[in-house]
């Protein structure tokens, strides 16, 4: 009779006060880049996962189920736009409580992190 053996990784997600980090750098990249700098950065870490200031962190954004990094087409459409667009209904309706999730969810997730099915992970080596 065969036994089939099971491991279980825990999953190690970015502290809270990490991603708040990256939450305030993000607008600041833009600014010195003027933007334009910042869209063609994005765009040179398609696939990976990572925005300019998550990449500076080493934050690597993951699907849920499968871990792998998220591709450009969920990080703008499904992270950015759907996700931006719940948020920007859900927080204000909280009075910015919200904001605050990660602080408190055992995940470390975020209003955006919950809708686009992700989570933010430490960058592999």
């Amino acid at each position: 009779m065969e036994t089939q053996t099971e491991t279980t990784q825990e999953l190690i997600t970015v502290n809270p006060w990490a991603r708040l980090g990256a939450y305030l750098l993000e607008p600041l990249l833009s600014l010195v880049t003027l933007g334009i700098g910042w869209i063609i950065w994005a765009l040179t870490l398609s696939g990976k996962g990572q925005t300019p200031a998550k990449k500076l962190l080493n934050h690597t954004v993951v699907d849920i189920n499968t871990g792998q990094p998220l591709g450009l087409g969920r990080m703008f459409w499904v992270r950015g736009l759907v996700a931006g667009l719940v948020a920007s209904i859900a927080i204000p309706l909280t009075l910015g409580i919200l904001l605050f999730m990660p602080l408190w969810d055992s995940k470390n997730q975020n209003i955006w992190d919950k809708v686009s099915g992700s989570y933010v992970i430490p960058t592999p080596n």
